[in-house]
């Protein structure tokens, strides 16, 4: 007999039918229960999680032999119903056309995931745990045809102990019931008045996601083996990091004849949280109890590093916790995306009885501290903090990103989480705010995010209402189980509330306490704030200069959010829309443009007639917009959206270290859209505004401070250079350089200045007078900063312009000394034919193949300018197939005679074609290829 209990025992057979006795009542068990079980790893684990049986009924069923054996699919991963039939090609393409019609019927059925599986023989006389990660939304669960419980909610559980439900020397039934959150009440369902459903706008059907209310098993399902005495939830926390140590917590729980389901946090009903009145002055030791400890492992490239146990002293009632400190020596520590490496360890956390191994659990570890310190800004408001992040004692602007989910309908894999955080690490982001209004990531997120070095601020799912109406208790066990899911992650550095809602309304105060108290308390080490904005995070979205969030904003801590909307590449769109619809699109402002337009409609992100114009009008400076081609539009809005985030990330980054960080608006779209606030589109293809971000982002970046971008004939431009540096391999000896050009690319202004110093070096090079004859035309502005070889280390390009608006003294005036509407050009002068003029030369050659498959390659190539201009939005493309492909630079200017490498990482999206070639042009050259062999 162990420690557990015997499977021949007659207590057991007892226990057993008033198990089944109690599960079959009419009242099912429910199963919200907030101490998450830890996954094991090895013989400890089975995953479940492959391979389901799904079908669906118009209405519930009593018991499983009710289901039809008919009319099933296999659901090979986890993912929406609505996904899985698609996959099984029941359906087609939810994001085409308007094919998400096609859809609508799900919701309104219940389904059944259905599976089989035997148990190893190793769990006889443990516990055994079936633990699900994410069931969207109703659900009841079936083991052997009884009804183990239900469960609501979508971020995890339930978890259930169901060994003595089990079946031996057979296999084992499951059987799992799903509705929607929208269940009943499809066409009254409002997120932002969700009553008692806890599920974000993104797989809600809100705001831009209208066409999809997603429901299924979305995440995994698996079973853990524990025995008797087990160990739960290890929490493992730096408390300072040297050169030559680092001091390190570790908390856990320690179980004895128990597990954690036989306990609560708190009890719910009208009591109090703890009754100590029978609580003894000394702690109540278990008497002859075995000879446990712990042990921790790192592991350095799987090489033992380090090694101690910790004595346990269990204590009576089944549960002991156990907090530790200790010290490691020589840590290799982690650290953000361009401040250093991000050091992994694999830690172990081991339960031994006299010695022997009972239990263990792993995860990856980096050793980082992170601090929040107060940074020099003034306070302007209540509730205001002026603060800055710390790593390791290192300050630092924060360079981050926003999230959105990666698909509305559960169609998350590695691979799209592979690409799409490789492609922010490679633009220098250091952080991403995972959105209230998407999704608790699933652990490939966050494990990529730790490998990568790129730190998360985890909104919890909330977003732009009030909740009064949530069950807390189903809350709460959703808000505790992701803590203790994602708590051990070094890429976690932030927990927040959610989006753009009031934490101190009524309405929400129970709702934000939950998630306060239990921060706070199971994750202390971490930072907490209540909602974003907040705390000196703002979010806006102005349609004024860029060059005012120097000036406007330079007191706030955290830009959080900011954006501008931009057409994604016409290839992506001619996939998923009627190219008969890309006709008549200069009338956008009108209403009768939805009517005659619904596909495009469909797939414009918060489309409305009022917000078109905003995007048009910074496009109408690229080129006429009054009626435009799709090529046309969507290459103005990228430059035009491009040249904003470029203008507000250097003005901002030039505020430190007032304004401590920028997150813009937004990475990647949910699905395949027309226009949005993007940086990469709904496939993963980046757009042009993803490189002039990345290239505000680099390590060592030189950019001109300029007070606007319109100007007039004779009028001094001061001209201050800034240095941003955050590279402390910053070369020594290197060379700043300033040259003006006017629209036929003469040189007009040029300075060269050296540059010695390792820190950030803001100077003042002067005035340019802008000719008295210089009405209506554009200049250029270039900025480089070149190494002590001459090798370039960064170039900026500005492209200020004398419109016709600076010739009415009183628009100047105000355009001049407060924020504006972004004006129209309708007469230009427009950037597109400015360029076009001045024709050069480009070549394209030396293809140098890295690595080539079935899926992916990495290529790099020599881009050459032979003739006698500047090579206005150089940009490289592939051309031939169905691809996402991510380049080192692009949309850049190259000079006269420059040659530069330029590496593609490419993923294809179809089988490769051997027509498929790399283009080269710029707006003043004719387009070269080099085919892809």
């Amino acid at each position: 007999m162990n420690d557990y209990t015997s499977s021949n025992s007659p207590f057991l057979t007892l226990a057993f039918a008033v198990f089944l006795l109690f599960l079959s009542s009419a009242t099912a068990q429910d199963l919200h229960h907030p101490l998450r079980i830890t996954p094991r790893g090895g013989a400890q684990h089975v995953d479940l999680s492959q391979d389901w049986k799904l079908q669906y009924l118009p209405d519930s069923i009593a018991d499983p032999s009710q289901l039809p054996g008919k009319d099933r699919i296999i659901v090979k991963s986890p993912t929406s119903v609505q996904m899985a039939y698609y996959h099984a090609g029941k359906l087609p393409n939810p994001y085409q056309n308007l094919n998400s019609k096609e859809f609508e019927w799900m919701e309104r059925q219940v389904w059944y995931y259905s599976k089989s599986f035997s148990i190893p023989s190793n769990a006889r006389d443990k516990f055994v745990f079936l633990g699900f990660e994410g069931l969207d939304y109703f659900s009841k669960i079936w083991l052997n045809g009884v009804l183990l419980g239900t469960h609501e909610g979508m971020w995890g559980g339930p978890a259930i102990e169901v060994s003595q439900a089990l079946r031996w020397d057979t296999e084992n039934e499951l059987v799992v019931e799903i509705k929607g959150g929208n269940y009943g009440q499809w066409k009254e369902f409002d997120w932002r008045h969700p009553g008692t459903i806890i599920k974000s706008r993104t797989f809600a059907g809100g705001g831009s996601h209208k066409p999809f209310f997603a429901l299924g098993m979305w995440r995994g399902v698996r079973l853990d083996i524990v025995p008797g005495t087990h160990i739960e939830r290890p929490y493992l926390t730096t408390e300072s990091v040297g050169e030559d140590s680092a001091h390190l917590r570790l908390r856990a729980e320690v179980f004895f004849k128990s597990h954690s389901l036989q306990h609560e946090i708190h009890p719910w009903p009208q009591q109090q949280l703890g009754n100590y009145s029978n609580i003894r002055l000394a702690p109540q030791y278990l008497e002859n109890g075995p000879e446990l400890s712990v042990q921790i492992e790192f592991l350095d490239n799987k090489k033992r590093a380090f090694q101690k146990q910790f004595p346990v002293n269990l204590l009576q009632g089944g549960r002991t916790w156990m907090n530790e400190t200790f010290t490691l020596p020589q840590p290799k520590p982690w650290y953000p995306n361009g401040l250093g490496e991000p050091n992994l360890y694999q830690v172990r956390v081991s339960l031994l009885k006299a010695g022997e191994q009972v239990d263990q659990v792993e995860f990856d570890y980096g050793i980082r501290k992170l601090e929040r310190k107060p940074s020099p800004g003034p306070q302007t408001m209540d509730r205001w903090t002026d603060w800055q992040f710390v790593v390791n004692n290192k300050p630092f602007f924060v360079k981050g990103i926003n999230w959105m989910s990666v698909d509305p309908l559960y169609d998350f894999d590695k691979d799209k989480y592979d690409w799409l955080l490789q492609t922010a690490k490679d633009a220098g982001i250091q952080m991403i705010r995972v959105w209230g209004g998407g999704a608790l990531e699933i652990e490939d997120f966050y494990e990529k995010c730790n490998a990568l070095g790129i730190l998360i601020w985890q909104d919890f799912p909330k977003a732009n209402n009030d909740t009064p109406g949530w069950d807390q208790q189903a809350w709460e066990a959703q808000v505790v189980h992701n803590i203790y899911r994602l708590r051990n992650h070094p890429s976690l550095a932030v927990w927040c509330g959610g989006n753009e809602f009031n934490p101190y309304t009524e309405k929400n105060a129970a709702t934000c306490f939950i998630m306060d108290r239990n921060v706070r308390t199971l994750d202390p080490g971490r930072f907490w704030i209540p909602t974003s904005p907040d705390y000196g995070a703002v979010h806006l979205y102005p349609d004024f200069d860029p060059t005012w969030y120097a000036k406007k904003l330079g007191i706030a801590p955290i830009i959080m959010e900011s954006g501008i909307h931009s057409i994604p590449e016409p290839s992506t769109l001619y996939e998923i829309i009627d190219p008969e619809e890309f006709e008549d699109l200069g009338g956008m402002y009108e209403e009768s443009f939805r009517k005659e337009h619904p596909e495009f409609v469909h797939h414009f992100m918060e489309y409305s007639p009022a917000r078109v114009p905003r995007m048009l009008s910074r496009a109408s400076h690229v080129e006429d917009m009054s009626d435009p081609t799709l090529e046309s539009i969507s290459e103005a809005t990228q430059l035009g959206a491009g040249e904003f985030y470029q203008i507000m990330s250097e003005g901002i980054q030039a505020n430190y270290p007032v304004t401590t960080g920028l997150f813009p608006w937004v990475f990647k779209r949910p699905w395949p859209i027309v226009a949005a606030i993007h940086l990469l589109d709904g496939f993963g293809q980046p757009s042009a505004p993803y490189y002039f971000l990345k290239r505000t982002y680099e390590p060592t970046h030189i950019s001109v401070q300029l007070p606007r971008l319109f100007w007039s004939a004779g009028e001094q431009l001061p001209l201050k250079v800034k240095v941003h540096n955050t590279n402390t391999m910053f070369p020594e000896n290197s060379k700043a350089m300033l040259a003006i050009y006017d629209d036929s690319f003469k040189v007009r202004w040029q300075e060269s200045k050296a540059i010695t110093q390792y820190t950030d070096q803001t100077g003042d090079w002067g005035n340019f007078t802008i000719p008295n004859d210089y009405y209506r035309r554009i200049f250029f502005i270039v900025a480089e900063l070149k190494g002590p070889n001459g090798e370039l280390v960064s170039r900026s390009v500005y492209w200020p312009r004398c419109i016709p608006q600076m010739e009415d003294n009183a628009w100047r005036q105000q355009y001049i000394t407060s924020p504006q509407p972004w004006p129209t050009l309708d007469n230009g002068p427009w950037l597109k034919p400015t360029v076009a003029a001045n024709k050069t030369q480009l070549t394209l050659s030396d293809l140098q193949v890295e690595k080539f498959d079935l899926g992916s390659a990495a290529v790099s190539v020599l881009v050459s300018n032979t003739g006698k201009y500047p090579a206005f939005n150089t940009h490289l493309d592939i051309i031939g197939t169905k691809r996402l492909f991510r380049a080192s630079d692009n949309f850049f200017w190259l000079a006269p005679g420059e040659k530069r490498r330029i590496s593609l990482d490419i993923k294809w999206r179809e089988e490769f074609k051997r027509s498929s070639h790399i283009q080269l042009k710029s707006w003043n050259s004719n387009a070269v290829k080099l085919k892809i062999r």
